[in-house]
């Protein structure tokens, strides 16, 4: 059935690392609280996985028989500048992803139809040609063709129109599978979180696919704290990193680091390439500092990562043109 949002006032009530509306402590403490209620075997235990050497800290979520049943897989990941952080980031990867595969298997939600039937409440066709860059000569007899194809349909809520709408869901997860679903401790927090997913997505695929030269940062301007204490952590242990604007003309603050350990690569470690997305650029950059963190196991662990948005850069001539 068609529904509302709406977004309210959301006050921080909590600024180190990342912006929240309470302490990332009371974020697990809540989520645990949260699983005593539903009686459901979600989360089995929380565990520090990194091995210290670059001392940011990542946690897997380790999912309990119910949760592994829905989701298919048996952790989440979570990062952070400090420990709290990092755990918290790990439940709520968990949360989030329990929620996202319930809703997916949950008939309920859907029903199959034609384009053609449901038109008058669904997004757009144009806008469905655009989610594939299908700008070309025959657009319109391909969109012909797909306004029959039977799709899976569910309600979805326009934040700027300020309606519902019907969205093709089966279409959009074949593209984007789970990018974009997020979880936070208020409705206005989570909304957030996605939103900036998508834009770090968006923003990601069009600087690595159209190799655009962005605005390099000077690491030496950062004023945040626990910003400048990461950085400090990097240099100690020797991986270089490079930051740059991925922000384009989006208004809201993305940050691209690119990071390698000429000690260690390409034996023990791999040129890591990712970005970050938050409403406050100094966030953004923590936020990206974090994500290197997680994905190259400490530059010296052998860890192989799979590419998302940003291609893996096979040397650093590769990633020139964004340094």
């Amino acid at each position: 059935m068609p529904y509302e949002v709406k977004l309210q006032d959301a006050y921080k009530g909590y600024t180190i690392d990342q912006d929240k509306i309470v302490t990332p402590e009371e974020t697990v403490k809540r989520f645990r609280e949260k699983l005593k209620e539903v009686g459901l075997d979600i989360l089995e235990e929380t565990v520090r996985i990194d091995n210290g050497r670059l001392d940011i800290p990542v946690y897997f979520s380790v999912c309990g028989r119910d949760a592994e049943a829905v989701i298919g897989t048996k952790k989440q990941m979570g990062k952070g500048g400090t420990p709290q952080q990092a755990e918290a980031s790990a439940v709520m990867e968990l949360a989030e992803r329990f929620s996202f595969f319930s809703f997916c298997k949950d008939r309920e939600n859907f029903f199959t139809d034609e384009y053609r039937n449901v038109k008058d409440e669904a997004l757009p066709l144009e806008q469905i040609a655009k989610s594939v860059h299908d700008q070309g000569p025959d657009v319109e007899e391909a969109l012909e063709i797909f306004s029959r194809i039977p799709l899976k349909w569910t309600w979805a809520y326009n934040l700027t129109r300020k309606q519902p709408v019907l969205i093709p869901f089966n279409w959009f997860y074949t593209i984007n599978e789970f990018n974009g679903p997020s979880a936070g401790n208020c409705v206005e927090e989570a909304v957030s979180q996605g939103v900036c997913e998508v834009v770090e997505r968006h923003v990601s695929s069009r600087v690595s696919r159209e190799r655009l030269g962005v605005p390099g940062i000077d690491l030496k301007t950062v004023k945040d704290d626990l910003v400048q204490e990461m950085l400090r952590k990097y240099e100690k242990a020797g991986v270089k990193a490079f930051a740059s604007d991925f922000s384009l003309d989006t208004g809201i603050p993305s940050v691209g680091v690119l990071a390698y350990d000429p000690a260690t690569y390409p034996e023990k470690s791999e040129i890591v390439w990712t970005a970050g997305t938050t409403p406050n650029p100094e966030k953004a950059l923590s936020r990206a500092l974090t994500e290197v963190a997680q994905l190259d196991g400490d530059f010296n662990s052998s860890a192989y990562y799979l590419e998302s948005v940003l291609t893996k850069l096979k040397s650093l001539d590769d990633g020139r043109f964004s340094m």
